[in-house]
């Protein structure tokens, strides 16, 4: 009596922490699982999109308690798709270590299958999982995730997210040339005239080209120029910003060239 208040929404809730722990210590162990995906089914269905992503923690943190009893396949991926958000949600917030069990619990969910059935949400919870290990400490997780995540990107864009992590992976690490030769794998498959080796010579014609394409034209009127909009363009300046750092260690040919590079695809 007087444990409960009722709020806004019609619904019950404890008035205190210490009451609603002795009322869940009352359900039996092996019952708790139940209740848990009850509760994450009744939230789930409950809240209307817009609300989706405030509510997320809340839903998702009772869909992982009752996951093992999570039976169909369905529902399993729908789980896993609510576990990205709320990785991305808490990894945006800087809570990574919460968000790599939200990664975690979302890649368990869809097991070996995920890879056949759900292609994108098992790369997404997979990259997301080796950008969390990364941020933790857990950098040889993250490594070997990564790896073996390059062999599955199916996009360029894909491709170029991967590459970025390990960009950023290899330079935390101090390896630079790693860091070099995944970013110069990337540039060779989505262009092959990009040099296995940039020379002096590489770099004029790359400066020659972006004069081109500036003409004579003020450069006040590169404001009003368009964003750049096409989605493997972009990723290819994601590329090519994250590898300026190692390059500027390691080859000062290819630091110009990347450079040169980055003007002249904006230019375009």
């Amino acid at each position: 009596r007087g444990g409960l208040v009722l709020r806004s929404d019609n619904s019950y809730t404890f008035l205190h922490d210490r009451i609603q722990e002795a009322a869940y210590a009352l359900i039996p162990e092996d019952e708790r699982a139940v209740a848990h995906l009850r509760i994450g089914r009744l939230l789930a269905a409950r809240t209307i999109s817009e609300d989706l992503e405030e509510n997320i923690f809340e839903i998702v943190n009772q869909f992982d308690r009752g996951a093992a009893l999570i039976a169909t396949q369905e529902e399993r991926e729908q789980v896993a798709e609510l576990n990205l958000m709320a990785g991305r949600r808490a990894k945006a917030a800087s809570a990574y270590a919460a968000a790599l069990q939200y990664f975690t619990a979302g890649r368990a969910l869809l097991a070996e299958t995920g890879w056949q059935r759900c292609d994108r949400l098992t790369f997404e919870l997979e990259l997301n999982r080796a950008e969390c290990e990364y941020l933790t400490g857990e950098l040889t997780s993250a490594d070997e995730r990564l790896s073996a995540l390059s062999r599955r990107a199916r996009t360029t864009v894909q491709s170029a997210a991967v590459t970025c992590a390990r960009l950023n992976l290899y330079t935390t690490l101090g390896q630079s040339n790693s860091a070099v030769g995944v970013g110069l794998d990337y540039l060779q498959r989505v262009d092959d005239q990009w040099p296995v080796l940039a020379t002096a010579e590489h770099v004029r014609q790359e400066y020659d080209r972006m004069w081109q394409l500036l003409g004579s034209g003020s450069i006040e009127a590169l404001l009003d120029l368009p964003l750049m909009t096409d989605p493997d363009r972009r990723a290819t300046m994601d590329v090519l910003t994250v590898l300026t750092s190692p390059a500027l260690f390691t080859d000062e040919h290819l630091f110009r060239l990347v450079i040169g590079r980055m003007a002249a695809l904006s230019l375009k």
